[in-house]
């Protein structure tokens, strides 16, 4: 959401002029003297389906591992079946990848590139003799944004793929990737030489395809659905800004929950059983004190 209501406008000209002849195209900024110029011939672009980049880019990791494991002493054989194994989790990675971009079809387009004179112009001299002009920089500002943070607009600045979040989400990827290795260790005391990792052999079938699914379809997609949110104060300085939580209320919670399962029924009549069994034992109290003392 933008807001424009602050926006100085003000009426400019934008003199631009066209060169057009044969099939040469031409145009000339009268401001700046930058000059860009439409190639003579067209180039073809080919545009390929999501799933068809997915494959393409498997085949070129299968390929590489094969050659890789080949020449590293491996069989033929040892390294087709292997690389086959590794090829299918990735082709399953490549596909959930490739499924957030672009829907293209089979196609083959035709454009035209446009060269341009890059940071610098062309003006005439008092003398007529045609000169370059660097372009002067222009300062353009950053982007302002504001957000309504407890009841007050202020000032926000975004973060999304910051190292501590990226580290987070990698540990947690590798903590469930090796969560049975993981355990083993605790059991044995950190010995590595004791471990068995083909008794985690399931974990893994079923881990490894899964793990870097999710954190490429959905933990990307997290970081940036919630990102961190730092407001600026007059003198610049950066804070963090965190949603404030309002405390639980432990009683209505446990009472809510006893109410769903049916126990709020049972509560009552125990508290008047704990009642009567106090007046009981306060009756039994009076008669025994009665009994030891007559005059009482």
């Amino acid at each position: 959401q933008a807001d424009v209501k602050n926006t100085l406008r003000l009426p400019m000209l934008l003199p631009v002029y066209y060169i057009s002849r044969g099939n040469v195209l031409a145009a000339v900024n009268g401001q700046t003297g930058k000059v860009s110029v439409r190639a003579e011939k067209a180039s073809h672009y080919y545009f390929l389906p999501w799933w068809f980049k997915a494959i393409l880019a498997t085949a070129a990791a299968f390929l590489l591992i094969c050659g890789g494991l080949h020449l590293g002493g491996m069989t033929l054989r040892e390294s087709l079946v292997i690389s086959g194994m590794v090829g299918f989790v990735l082709l399953i990675i490549m596909l959930c990848m490739y499924s957030d971009t672009t829907k293209n079809r089979f196609s083959v387009e035709a454009g035209y590139k446009i060269f341009t004179s890059g940071e610098k112009g062309y003006v005439r001299d008092e003398t007529g003799v045609l000169r370059e002009n660097r372009i002067p920089e222009r300062r353009n500002a950053e982007p302002m944004f504001f957000r309504k943070l407890d009841g007050v607009l202020r000032q926000v600045v975004y973060r999304f793929t910051t190292p501590g979040r990226v580290l987070r989400m990698a540990l947690l990827a590798a903590v469930a990737l090796f969560l049975p290795v993981i355990v083993a260790l605790f059991l044995n005391g950190f010995n590595f030489r004791g471990l068995n990792l083909a008794g985690s052999a399931a974990w893994f079938c079923i881990a490894v395809p899964i793990v870097p699914v999710y954190v490429v379809k959905f933990g990307i997609v997290d970081l940036y659905e919630r990102p961190l949110v730092y407001t600026i104060d007059e003198n610049g300085t950066k804070k963090r800004w965190r949603k404030r939580t309002e405390p639980i209320d432990k009683k209505g919670t446990i009472l809510a929950v006893l109410r769903f399962w049916g126990l709020n029924k049972l509560l009552v009549p125990g508290s008047r059983v704990l009642s009567g069994t106090r007046k009981t034992t306060e009756n039994r109290v009076e008669s025994s004190r009665t009994l030891l003392n007559p005059g009482f």
